[in-house]
């Protein structure tokens, strides 16, 4: 009797001693130095596992609340003594159906109800095991009911300790946690997003319309002069028809890469279905085994490193603004003024912030993140704060690296013009750096999902080795006017460089895959020295294409890239990629349960991206298109933009196969300002 007294005094002054203002304790809380919490497993309560409250509270400190302990305590102390609100929060926490395969479950998220004094949320946990520190979808997803009174930092501290009861073994460790509130309905925050949106379509119908009846009541003189008025301007802006005819345009301008296009939606399309199979973790399926015996499968490798189209976003960024600058650099003798650095990104914020900010405003309601830290999106340094909590529209932090990097290209950029040896040396220097970058902030938290593997994936230091190739690339076809000899040397040169860059694109994409299938232990993933280069070793292989494209050597490849029909699909991959995984999500939330199956993953990834581009179409006719036009009639344009009298000669088919349409671009031919301008806002910088 002493020794429960003298344990209950000792939890009572460590209440006092944080000086936190909560309800204590209930005075029969702790009848028991230590508790049975049970866990669940397939057959039903497996074993009971002794929890020493006290202890626990010690070891946690200020990292949790008084409050969310004490719920937690409640929680489970009252689902051993069979209170039925206890036991349903526990039914509908997901089984870990064989620990030792690594098969955890989600449970039903729509009974996580109950009473309301002890009010749940729905939290999903997302589990790695220690020695296995991987970016992958590899990560093993569990569902439980805990206390709303927590966040998801303090969730996964408690699961981490197994205060919640679900830990499946003590190999694993929390790698990032997602809760949903009851009270989260959205309320207010969604008339944040209708509001903005039903003004759009007013203006767009307006605009229509107005385009519509000029066009079909007045004569052919009277209409130009009401198009060219700065108010009809304004309207025609917003004309759904007039921008449907820019979007599918299928009009190559001189001096454009007509590759870029296929590479783009390619990886577009290649991020759609990695995210297809990687959301439906976070929801119920019905045969996980099947699900997770995937990863046993070679041809898995598609799906598992889907996630470097992301550093062919960063490639063709690079190339193209690189590209561009190059050009303007030549023409103008290397000038450039502070008032060209203004404009350029000026432009920049202005062409990619409209529709981005509306798909914001959309994920309000959604996403608590968006509601605290939608400013550090609206500045491009959202890859900062993808803590939970703290993350607005996950996929945009690949916003915050390109923006950065974009606005420190044009110095690297200079450099490399005015001093050729030191400007490539530096370059060469920060891909160098972007290895070291990964591999340390690996190494100084390499379990925590928020922190280590966090920063080292989405932070601009470690990701931009694949940027700076894509400007190193572009200086080369620079320097060289995009052009090799035309000699037998040349030819088999360029089929060794296709043979190489092959490999090293399926090194890249294979390898982590192969070996887990050769053998389930080995994870080269969780090996720091990989995880490092592996992306500038993809990046390498996508150069390679480019390049051998612009050379004139790309051969079937390059007809396939060029296909007309890429054109319209790579204006829409900027929308499309920011809003594919609303899409999913919604899909998803729509059924109580998956069903994986091959042929129903192939069905669900065509049908999601045909939709995906559907409603990004709209998106982009009625506010992408919209604003890039009105940014013409606006903003200060940018030198380099006006027109010149001389046009752009017909292809007359006896150009040297060494050379490439590139070259045209740098100054032989010239472009109408509006083309020029339209084209950069589809093509510079898109994802």
């Amino acid at each position: 009797m002493a020794g429960k007294v003298a344990v209950l005094a000792t939890f009572l002054s460590l209440i006092f001693y944080a000086k936190i203002t909560q309800a204590s304790v209930p005075d029969n809380s702790l009848s028991n130095t230590t508790l049975m919490l049970m866990a669940s497993s397939h057959d039903g309560p497996a074993e009971n596992i002794p929890i020493n409250w006290t202890a626990s509270w010690e070891r946690l400190g200020d990292a949790v609340s008084l409050l969310c302990f004490q719920d937690a305590y409640s929680l489970f102390n009252n689902t051993v003594d069979s209170k039925t609100y206890a036991g349903n929060a526990m039914n509908n926490t997901g089984r870990a159906d064989d620990p030792e395969e690594g098969l955890v479950d989600h449970d039903n998220f729509s009974e996580c109800n109950v009473a309301a004094m002890h009010q749940a949320m729905y939290c999903t946990v997302s589990w790695t095991e220690k020695p296995k520190v991987s970016n992958s979808s590899d990560a093993r997803r569990q569902g439980l009911c805990a206390p709303m009174s927590c966040s998801e930092m303090e969730v996964a501290l408690l699961v981490k300790t197994g205060l919640l009861g679900i830990k499946p073994t003590p190999s694993w460790t929390p790698r990032d946690v997602d809760c949903e509130r009851i009270e989260d309905d959205g309320g207010s925050w969604g008339a944040m997003s209708i509001i903005p949106g039903i003004a759009a379509l007013s203006i767009v119908i307006v605009g229509t319309m107005y385009e519509f009846i000029v066009t079909v009541y007045y004569t052919e003189e009277r209409k130009r002069s009401l198009m060219a008025s700065k108010c009809g301007r304004f309207l025609v802006c917003f004309s759904v028809y007039s921008n449907t005819k820019k979007v599918f345009n299928p009009r190559q301008l001189p001096g454009q890469l007509s590759e870029l296009h296929g590479i783009r939606v390619l990886s577009c399309l290649w991020i759609i279905l990695g995210h297809v199979d990687y959301y439906a973790n976070f929801f119920n399926i019905a045969n996980r085994p099947e699900f997770y015996g995937r990863y046993q499968k070679w041809p898995f490798f598609v799906i598992d490193s889907f996630n470097m189209g992301v550093d062919t976003f960063l490639v063709l960024s690079a190339f193209l603004v690189t590209h561009w600058f190059l050009k303007q650099l030549k023409k103008r003798n290397g000038e450039f003024t502070w008032g060209d650095l203004g404009r350029h990104y000026l432009h920049r914020y202005w062409r990619l912030t409209p529709v981005y900010l509306y798909l914001l405003l959309l994920a309000l309601p959604s996403e608590k993140g968006c509601r605290s830290y939608i400013w550090a999106n609206l500045l491009y340094i959202n890859n900062y704060f993808m803590g939970p909590d703290k993350s607005c529209m996950g996929v945009a932090w690949y916003l915050g690296v390109d923006m950065q990097m974009f606005i420190i290209a044009p110095a690297l950029i200079l450099v490399m013009y005015k001093k050729p040896k030191l400007g490539v040396t530096v370059n060469i220097s920060l891909v160098i750096l972007s290895w070291v970058s990964y591999g340390a902030l690996s190494l100084l938290n390499p379990i925590a999902g928020q922190a280590g593997i966090g920063n080292s994936y989405f932070w601009t230091p470690c990701r931009m080795g694949p940027y700076i190739m894509g400007m190193l690339l572009a200086y080369l076809l620079f320097r060289t006017n995009s052009k090799v000899p035309n000699t037998r040397a040349t030819k088999v040169w360029m089929l060794l460089g296709w043979a190489v860059g092959i490999t090293l694109g399926l090194v890249a994409t294979m390898t982590p895959t192969v070996l887990r299938v050769v053998s389930p232990d080995i994870n080269i993933r969780a090996n720091i020295g990989w995880e490092s280069v592996e992306r500038s070793i993809f990046s390498a292989g996508v150069c390679w294409v480019i390049y051998a494209c612009c050379v004139g050597y790309g051969g079937i490849i390059s007809e396939f890239l060029s296909w007309t029909a890429w054109l319209p699909l790579s204006r829409l991959s900027y929308v499309a990629y920011l809003m594919h995984t609303m899409y999913i999500f919604s899909f998803y939330g729509m059924y109580e349960s998956l069903f994986y199956d091959e042929l129903v993953w192939v069905v669900m990834f065509a049908g999601l991206s045909f939709w995906t581009f559907v409603f990004g179409f709209i998106l982009s006719v009625t506010i992408e298109v919209p604003f890039c036009e009105l940014g013409k009639m606006i903003l200060p344009q940018r030198r380099g933009r006006q027109a010149e009298s001389v046009k752009a000669p017909p292809p007359t088919g006896a150009e040297e196969p060494g050379t490439l349409p590139l070259q045209a671009a740098q100054g032989e031919h010239t472009q109408n300002p509006e083309e020029v301008e339209a084209d950069i806002t589809h093509v510079e910088n898109k994802v």
